[in-house]
């Protein structure tokens, strides 16, 4: 009987054991989640690029006619 309480212990304490490894999963995939969002937000608000800053030359000569 003592041998089958022992064994119960150790079945508690790898579920508890299980459980933290779990929450530390989920709070890894989470934060990587968050830092792709933030990166993918900064890329789209700084640095994406939006209308032509250099300007055709007023003077250049139309060549399709």
């Amino acid at each position: 009987m003592a041998g089958t309480f022992v064994n119960l212990g150790r079945s508690a304490r790898m579920k508890d054991t299980e459980r933290k490894a779990k929450a530390g999963m989920y709070r890894f995939v989470i934060i990587l989640s968050g830092i792709a969002l933030l990166l993918a937000g900064s890329y789209i608000v700084f640095w994406m690029p939006g209308a032509a800053e250099r300007q055709p030359s007023p003077n250049a000569m139309n060549q399709s006619e």
